[in-house]
């Protein structure tokens, strides 16, 4: 029985690994198969056609990065994005990750997606034009809480 268990476990290792060489040649190609996107989404990508980025906020324990919150701008609809991307540390842990973005005198309060994600949490998007905007992010890992808002700034 044990034999048959070790062969199993052999296949599914063979398995994986030929679907991982399979994901990465399409990602090579531009391809990502469905399920496989957050693997290489990038800030801009998950903001949308348009989007640079302005600022980013790193969060670290002592020994690495855990997570980096992203703020960037589209120039032609005026639109801020926020969103928080899982470091290498973290990447495919299922962990309570949020962004947020408030627009100064908007009327319409802060904007957030907050739950638990494995690799990134967002994008949240507001209009932005010639307002100042306060933006950031939190991630839970391990032991502690890592949160972040910026002060009023970027303003235009």
């Amino acid at each position: 029985m044990h034999d048959h268990d070790w062969g199993t476990m052999r296949t599914s290792v063979r398995r994986s690994a030929v679907i991982a060489s399979a994901v990465a040649a399409l990602a090579v190609l531009g391809v990502a198969p469905a399920g496989a996107a957050s693997a290489a989404a990038t800030p801009a990508g998950v903001c949308g056609s348009g989007y640079t980025q302005l600022d980013s906020h790193a969060f670290r324990n002592s020994s690495a990065e855990l997570a980096r919150v992203y703020l960037l701008y589209n120039a032609s609809t005026k639109h801020n994005c926020v969103v928080t991307f899982h470091a290498s540390a973290t990447s495919g842990y299922a962990l309570t990750t949020g962004a947020w973005l408030d627009v100064d005198g908007d009327g319409k309060g802060q904007a957030k997606d907050q739950g638990t994600y494995s690799s990134y949490a967002g994008p949240v998007r507001l209009s932005a034009g010639n307002r100042c905007v306060k933006w950031g992010g939190m991630i839970e890992a391990g032991v502690g809480t890592y949160t972040y808002t910026s002060s009023w700034g970027h303003c235009g």
